[in-house]
This record gives structure tokens, sequence and C-alpha cells, in this order.
């Protein structure tokens, strides 16, 4: 059987973020707010930008996020989410848990997939981030 095609003319079929991170309002079930997740490379970004097929129309995504799975953590008001960046680098995002803004990101030595804690020692707060075969300590300020 033949391949089904996944872009047209250097277009995504897919509407994306091909990953995502939803908020939920678990209440109500209304969607709150939905963000990619990490970006997509600056090159997949640019193709996109420079698609004649976009060119002239206003509000064209051009972060389609990528795809695999964030590790996520939740604090009283961020959340705290691995993904990659369009440097393909990896990177810990705090996200505003009210709106979905990026409000911060650290990078970090290797991607993560596995999840994430936080404690508290000697009045400093730890975020320790799981790794395959090691964790990763970060002090928040």
């Amino acid at each position: 059987a033949a391949a089904v095609p996944q872009t047209i003319d250097g277009l995504s079929i897919w509407k994306g973020p091909v990953g995502r991170i939803t908020a939920i309002d678990l209440n109500t079930g209304e969607h709150l707010w939905m963000i990619p997740n990490g970006d997509a490379s600056e090159q997949t970004q640019q193709a996109i930008r420079n698609n004649p097929l976009v060119q002239g129309l206003t509000n064209v995504p051009t972060n389609p996020g990528r795809t695999g799975h964030a590790s996520l953590m939740a604090t009283p008001s961020l959340l705290f989410a691995t993904g990659q960046g369009s440097d393909n680098v990896p990177y810990l995002f705090g996200i505003d848990k009210r709106t979905g803004a990026r409000v911060g990101k650290v990078r970090i030595p290797a991607n993560s997939q596995y999840g994430m804690m936080t404690y508290m020692h000697q009045g400093k707060q730890y975020i320790v981030v799981q790794m395959a075969g090691r964790l990763h300590a970060l002090k928040l300020p």
C-alpha cells in the first residue's frame, strides 16, 4: 500500500500543534489553553513562514511544536515542562498556569520523558529532572 502523504506543497496536513500541552478545567471540562510541546526547529518554522501558500495570511501558526512526551510538574502558579527549543537543545520551560504563556526556560543536559520532583533544602527550592540513567537538579533563585 502507498504511504499517506503528510504534507501538501511543504505544509503539514495536520493543524497542529503536533505535540501539545493542554490545560483543562477539571470542574467544567473546558479547554483553557493549548500550547506546543517545545518548539519546532528554526528550519521548520522558516519553511512555514516562507511557504508561498501562506504569504499574505495573518495568524498562521509557525510553531507546530514537537512530537513526543513532555515531563510535567505543577506548582501553585507554574507548570514546568521539558521539551526542545527551536535550536534543538533540551530545556525546562516555566509556564504560567493561568495563561499558558512561557515565563522562562533553562537549558538541561538531555531530553526527559520520565518525571520531575521538587523539594526544599536550607530555604532554597530545587527541581529534579529525570533523564535516561541520571537525575539533574536545578536550584531556583
